[in-house]
């Protein structure tokens, strides 16, 4: 049992490193480049970032929500941008998905493509919308010098080599990451994922509120967990969303281990929380009405 747990949590951590690299590199990058900064990339976010943010949030990959939480501590991209990825990303859900289309199911391709396309315009609109809102209460001052000298990574010793600078981030990323993810594998596993879905209501309003607060748990089981019970009955399609839209992955785990306002964190969950509970209503409503 904790040696699956182990495996489980050593393979989240491992399938996030290539795109946590390519962050940092380009983070480091950023900070020596003397035509390009995070101020300009920032400008940019605020006009597409979110539109992108839900398009790549669907790539069934976790690496890509740390990858955005990495960008934002920097202040390299908005908060909308990183939110239009943690909404947008779904983990296992697809997989899960496709693998239930050779079973006996009533979901289709066409059903699948619909809530993949779903979940990627209702990003894109909500990581907008939170832009809108969260513009000038997240008045912190970000930079990527800032950052590497709160993550002691001797960037300046080693001017030149920017591999080597990303390398030692990611690592530092992923450690913790396999660690965090082991002992939540390691819970879920003693605990019972048929307890958990168990547990999930599938009543209107309610079920969306419960569901959304459990997606916030930072682990790809989540995923899994709601997608199932969604596919065996036991949770509606306003439930599905709610829970996958909060479900941000390892998102919130680099975004609480690189942004040290802890204020500013609070918000950004709470925003993430609220818009994927009213985001799941409007879909149950939707889905009752067609």
């Amino acid at each position: 049992m904790i040696g699956e747990a182990a495996l489980d949590g050593l393979k989240d951590g491992l399938w996030s490193i290539p795109i946590l690299f390519i962050a940092y590199l380009l983070m480091e990058l950023l900070e020596r480049s003397q035509r390009f900064n995070e101020g300009i990339l920032r400008g940019y976010s605020r006009k597409a970032g979110p539109a992108l943010g839900g398009l790549l949030g669907i790539v069934p990959q976790c690496g890509i929500s740390g990858a955005a939480a990495t960008l934002f501590s920097t202040g390299s991209i908005t908060v909308g941008t990183m939110l239009a990825v943690f909404f947008a990303t779904s983990d296992e859900m697809l997989p899960i998905m496709l693998s239930s289309l050779t079973e006996q199911s009533a979901l289709s391709v066409r059903g699948i493509a619909l809530i993949v396309l779903s979940k990627a315009a209702l990003g894109i609109f909500l990581g907008y919308l939170a832009d809108l809102l969260l513009h000038r209460r997240l008045r912190g001052q970000k930079d990527i010098h800032s950052f590497c000298e709160r993550e002691h990574c001797s960037c300046d010793e080693e001017e030149g080599n920017v591999f080597l600078s990303a390398l030692k981030h990611t690592l530092k990323i992923a450690i913790m990451l396999i660690a965090v993810n082991f002992a939540l594998n390691l819970l879920f596993t003693f605990i019972g994922v048929e307890r958990l879905s168990g547990t999930i209501l599938s009543r209107p309003v309610i079920g969306e509120l419960i569901v959304a607060l459990f997606g916030l748990i930072p682990n790809c089981s989540v995923s899994v967990v709601i997608t199932q019970s969604y596919l065996s009955g036991v949770l509606g399609i306003g439930g599905l969303f709610a829970g996958l839209l909060s479900n941000a992955g390892i998102g919130l785990l680099v975004l609480l281990r690189t942004n040290k306002n802890h204020k500013e964190n609070a918000i950004i969950i709470g925003t993430l929380y609220v818009l994927s509970v009213l985001a799941g209503i409007a879909v149950h409503l939707i889905s009752t009405l067609l």
